[in-house]
């Protein structure tokens, strides 16, 4: 089941400004070794994380962490740098304790570069936005390049269907009308 973003993780002044800080914090990533990424949710035993919906924990091996979840009022992403003060001060988040792995380092996974591998690219995905929406897909997701130059896409609304998912997806996988713009 998607939940919905909850207003009150922002002051009410930027509740729409988010996407200059998410530039930023995705650019963070740039240079970066993961160790892991995992779903934020209990998920069940057939299910593929990496195409679940719920929020997802991006953990550098230095140990800097993302949180990514979707703002589905505009269909874009949230990429919130300061993970335990997000997850301390949002009752959405204080509950979510069970973690799926969604990238591993099993040989054959189709992940396994984001865990192997530096990130050496980052750039926003975006599609034409819906008619009377500013800002709606603007930063629908993230396209991960890494050091080998398999690219991973991350976000919501990445296919035709247009689902609101926080999915991660090949190149393959990801439908047309999309942009792609390095940070």
């Amino acid at each position: 089941m998607a939940h919905r973003f909850h207003p009150d993780w922002l002051p009410p002044s930027s509740i729409h400004s988010y996407l200059p800080g998410n530039h930023r914090s995705a650019r963070r990533l740039l240079g970066r070794r993961l160790r892991s990424v995992t779903r934020l949710l209990g998920v069940p035993a057939e299910a593929e994380p990496r195409l679940e919906c719920g929020p997802a924990l991006l953990t550098s091996h230095d140990g800097e962490q993302w949180l990514v979840d979707t703002e589905e009022s505009k269909a874009n992403v949230l990429f919130f740098p300061d993970v335990t003060s997000t997850l301390a001060d949002s009752s959405w988040y204080s509950g979510l304790t069970i973690q799926a792995p969604i990238a591993e380092q099993i040989p054959g996974h189709p992940l396994r570069c984001l865990v192997t591998e530096a990130i050496a690219l980052v750039e926003v995905i975006s599609r034409e936005p819906e008619s009377g929406v500013p800002d709606s897909f603007a930063m629908c997701g993230l396209r991960l390049t890494t050091t080998s130059g398999t690219r991973i896409c991350v976000g919501t609304h990445l296919t035709d269907l247009m689902l609101s998912e926080l999915a991660f997806r090949t190149p393959a996988e990801v439908g047309t009308g999309l942009s792609y713009a390095p940070l």
